[in-house]
């Protein structure tokens, strides 16, 4: 089991970013019996954090200072940091790099791949016993995330946490839907899939921009887009495993996947969908969205929150615009959704092995993640109630004072000193929360969310996937060929996936 793990992670790590960061270990503090008399030494943190934040002041600003005095209030004294901020490629390499000079911070983020990297060399400690000593941080992870940061049978790094509000969940992606549009057309939010293609054969041909031009499309998306909410609503989501008569499948050999592409064929003929999807950035679709080009896109609930760049985008060029979230229809049987996000997709971070005076880094991390009265959470994620927020305790919801988590950080508050990272949105409009818990209601499960060698070994069947895809619904090829993709698909490695994702999901069933 071991070494099938540990072959597992080091391929893995072949596709994940290079590494790297800042930092030296603390000091510890310890005193003789002959220094008891003397102040205790100040141990001090060296932090490295993922994150681009430009304007973050290099001496912690005035948000180290209010979490300095918010600590000594709970009564954590002798605590000290230093951080470091890096972005994207440049943190995994200066990470790498410090770990191979035997330099690692003291705690800093952390990826899946590199993580088990690290904990095979050593270079992170076990956190179980860690963990149990941040009771306020605990209560917000969830066993999903906890095991998806075990490795060898033991937890190896802090997972993102979550508020317990129904749209505090992990979940945001939907559709962003015009509602402008909706009304200019006369028509409701679509419910059901024959009601969703009678929206965008409205949006396509019903002039909803008013130009006077037939150059609008219902349904727009990226190279990379799957649809995946039109399949949720025949049961299925192609990179899923999910179970059929007592063993797993990978839902893209489902039959209800070929369904599933010839409404998306269909739709596609009809010029309901932007041809260009096939060779679209996100960029691309967003661009579309906001000038007008397509009235449907998936997207995440936050765009409807009015002061996201997306949407205030779209407000400046149309004033009168309208974005709604739309949650994916529902198909001849009823269902619906999206698929649920991987466990662990959301910031984690290790601490190193070399750390010193661990009782009081968990005293500093669980105080920014604890809500109790003495707790720092709201002065780390918000700054000082009354000047950059206000709480309103009877709705349980923040107001922030500021125009952007940016102003926030730049005074040293907000992400970068996030030492847990605990979801928390109540701070975005009533409909953005709306949108937030209609996105975390109706999600797809994925029965099996671990890595077996075989998926290793025959990485080119995620390629065969797509290819068939983009060939079906664009035309080239019939919905009947997705048969001739099956067959290749177990001729090429998917017999071997499948087997070996059953036996390991046979020995978590028992």
């Amino acid at each position: 089991m071991r070494t099938n793990f540990r072959t597992a992670a080091k391929i893995i790590m072949t596709g994940a970013l290079a590494a790297a960061a800042v930092g030296c270990t603390a000091k510890d503090p310890g005193q003789s019996a002959g220094e008891s008399a003397k102040p205790a030494e100040k141990t001090t943190y060296n932090m490295f954090m993922n994150r681009a934040i430009p304007d973050f002041p290099p001496d912690g600003g005035k948000g180290k200072q209010e979490m300095l005095k918010g600590l000594e209030k709970a009564g954590i004294t002798g605590a000290d940091w230093n951080l470091s901020l890096a972005s994207g490629q440049e943190y995994y390499t200066k990470l790498n790099l410090l770990a191979s000079s035997g330099e690692l911070p003291d705690y800093f983020n952390i990826d899946i791949p590199t993580m088990a990297k690290f904990a095979e060399e050593g270079l992170i400690m076990p956190l179980d016993d860690f963990i149990k000593k941040m009771p306020n941080a605990s209560k917000t992870f969830r066993q999903t995330d906890l095991d998806a940061v075990t490795y060898n049978g033991k937890i190896y790094a802090i997972p993102t946490g979550f508020r317990p509000e129904p749209f505090n969940g992990p979940a945001d992606a939907g559709f962003n839907i015009r509602k402008d549009w909706l009304t200019k057309v006369g028509l409701q939010e679509p419910k059901t899939v024959p009601e969703f293609y009678e929206v965008l054969k409205a949006f396509t041909a019903k002039d909803p921009d008013g130009n006077g031009k037939n150059d609008t499309y219902g349904l727009g998306g990226t190279k990379t887009s799957n649809f995946e909410g039109i399949f949720a609503a025949y049961g299925v989501v192609p990179s899923f495993w999910q179970e059929r008569d007592g063993k797993l499948k990978q839902g893209s050999v489902l039959p209800e996947t070929k369904e599933a592409l010839k409404v998306l064929n269909g739709w596609y003929k009809e010029g309901l969908i932007d041809p260009e999807f096939v060779l679209s950035e996100v960029k691309q679709k967003d661009e579309k969205f906001i000038n007008s080009k397509v009235g449907i896109i998936e997207a995440n609930a936050f765009n409807i929150q009015p002061s996201m760049p997306y949407t205030a985008g779209l407000k400046k060029s149309v004033p009168a615009a309208e974005v709604g979230f739309l949650m994916p229809p529902a198909g001849p049987e009823g269902k619906s959704g999206m698929p649920e996000p991987a466990p662990a997709a959301g910031v984690m971070f290790a601490v190193s092995a070399k750390a010193k005076n661990l009782d009081l880094l968990a005293k500093v991390l669980d105080w920014t993640a604890s809500d109790q009265p003495n707790g720092g959470f709201m002065t780390v994620a918000y700054g000082v109630e009354g000047e950059h927020y206000t709480y309103d305790k009877e709705k349980n919801r923040v107001t922030l004072k500021v125009n952007s988590f940016n102003d926030l950080a730049s005074s040293g508050f907000s992400n970068p000193v996030q030492f847990v990272k605990v979801v928390d949105k109540r701070w975005i409009t009533d409909e953005a929360l709306q949108a937030m818990e209609l996105a975390n209601k109706y999600l797809v499960k994925n029965d099996f969310w671990k890595t077996v060698p075989a998926m290793l070994d025959y990485p080119d069947l995620k390629k065969l996937w797509e290819e068939y895809f983009v060939k079906i619904v664009t035309g080239e090829y019939t919905a009947d060929k997705w048969d001739d993709f099956v067959k290749a698909y177990y001729k090429q490695g998917g017999q071997q996936v499948e087997d070996q994702v059953n036996a390991e999901w046979k020995k978590v069933k028992k």
